[in-house]
């Protein structure tokens, strides 16, 4: 028999435990099981543990060699630090009939005297160095004595670059673009001489925002300057690409990058759990971008038991061969996994698995990049053999 990480349980207070004798167990899809040791990663420092109230964790007992439920604590769970993936999800028995907040919700075991998850690196970790650079920007940007509508932006939204891969992201929205063209350029510039390999990502969202809503002119007028003047800084259009006008505008520019965002490349899935997100109009304007110089990549939002699935396999397979995208950024979709699979429009199908999902793609096409972080435009088509299976022992 294989060694099975211990099941951890937390009583009323939080305080967390693991228990003599009880295993842990996973979930993928409405399917319970027991994790395989090789499955298991050491929980990176700094990982904060969590609990769900209301919930009774499913354990394994190997004296009976089956499942039953802990009713003497509260589920644990983590969400994986940036750069990893969870495998599996949370496995537990709800007291209510409720719907928890979304977040990333991971399992995690105790084994070897060590906090365990059923997680992967899927992307290089950047260093430290990476990491000081928005706390340097952020001592810029309080020492700065002028008015600037984009510096009061940033010291009201620290968390956008105080990012790992040297990123600053630009939510789109009424209150980012009240900055003009000079204040913004002014500012990117500066961040330019901070970071080794500076990514601005403008994060568009198609759903909350309307053209009729926003004046781009300072931004488009900022960012054609940033192109013509700051050949260091790299530009990512990041969006559901749900119109192609909004589409046109940035690339005209000279973006470097478009990033599309999906939780699903079959439009089946996106039918039944994100209606405003229309297919069409991602391919129509991938289609668009067809012999441009412009790098492509997809950000797909993960969830064990439904990208696993088979026909979510092959279509993401497809999609990413017919739009010849150059990088695969794979991230962990939050929600509570009931809202998806109890639904009654999701067919039953075989689940490959997530890690033999990223195995097929790898192997099929062999060009493909697969990350977690936005690249840098120097970076793009870099090789880091994430994520690493042959050291998976």
């Amino acid at each position: 028999m294989y060694d099975i990480p211990k099941l951890l349980f937390a009583d009323d207070k939080g305080v967390i435990y693991d228990h003599p004798s009880l295993k842990m167990t996973v979930r993928s899809e409405n399917l319970e099981t027991v994790p395989y040791e090789l499955e298991m990663e050491a929980v990176p420092s700094k990982t904060k543990l969590n609990f769900l109230e209301d919930t009774l964790p499913l354990a394994y007992n190997p004296e009976k060699a089956g499942m039953e439920v802990f009713k003497s604590g509260h589920a644990v769970y983590i969400e994986p630090p940036e750069g990893y993936l969870r495998l599996y999800l949370p496995a537990y028995k709800k007291r209510k009939e409720i719907m928890f907040e979304d977040r990333e919700y991971t399992p995690i075991g105790w084994m070897n005297e060590t906090f365990v998850s059923p997680i992967i690196n899927v992307d290089k970790i950047p260093d430290k160095n990476n990491e000081a650079t928005g706390n340097k920007f952020h001592g810029f940007l309080k020492s700065f004595k002028k008015k600037n509508a984009f510096v009061k932006y940033l010291l009201s939204n620290s968390d956008l670059y105080h990012t790992k891969n040297e990123e600053i992201i630009l939510p789109v929205d009424k209150d980012s673009i009240q900055a003009d063209s000079r204040e913004l350029t002014e500012i990117l510039s500066h961040y330019s001489e901070v970071a080794d390999k500076p990514v601005f990502n403008i994060d568009y969202d198609d759903f909350s925002v309307s053209n009729g809503e926003i004046d781009f002119t300072q931004l488009l007028e900022g960012i054609k300057y940033l192109k013509k003047n700051n050949e260091k800084l790299s530009i990512t259009f990041s969006s559901y690409l749900q119109n192609i006008e909004t589409l046109k505008m940035f690339t005209d520019t000279g973006v470097d990058c478009v990033n599309v965002k999906m939780i699903s490349t079959n439009t089946e899935t996106n039918r039944i759990f994100n209606k405003e997100n229309n297919t069409d109009n991602v391919y129509k304007s991938l289609q668009a971008l067809h012999k441009q110089n412009i790098f492509k990549s997809l950000t797909l939002y993960t969830m064990p038991g439904l990208t696993d699935r088979e026909s979510e396999t092959e279509s993401l397979r497809d999609f990413l061969s017919t739009f010849d995208i150059n990088l695969l950024l794979l991230r962990n979709l939050k929600g509570d996994p009931d809202r998806i699979f109890f639904s009654e429009n999701l067919k039953t199908e075989d689940i490959k698995g997530l890690k033999n999902v990223i195995k097929l793609i790898k192997k099929k096409m062999k060009n493909l990049k697969i990350g977690y972080f936005n690249r840098h435009k120097e970076q793009f088509l870099i090789e880091y053999g994430m994520p690493d299976f042959k050291r998976r022992k």
